[in-house]
């Protein structure tokens, strides 16, 4: 978890210093930079949406197989624990 935080943060960090310096040397007026600005914003904050969206769901799907390997493990020591008793 930690170290896709580190990953989404270092974007972040990219895309301010990229934005940063593209604003610094663009050689276009500054409505047409504002608007690419904007546009290259919105496209980094859609690959960071996705890029959440796969870590959620590969989070999802590996809980899900954590779930169903303690329900087997579970269910083992339930029947164990049963043929335990009925040996007594």
């Amino acid at each position: 978890m930690s170290s896709t935080g580190g990953i989404i943060a270092g974007v972040l960090a990219g895309c301010a210093i990229g934005i940063g310096l593209g604003v610094m040397y663009a050689p276009d007026k500054g409505e047409v930079t504002r608007k690419k600005v904007k546009e290259t914003a919105k496209k980094k904050v859609d690959e960071l949406d996705d890029a959440f969206d796969k870590s959620v769901e590969k989070m999802r799907t590996k809980m899900d197989e954590l779930i169903v390997e303690l329900e087997k493990k579970l269910s083992d020591f339930r029947k164990s624990e049963k043929e335990k008793e009925e040996l007594v």
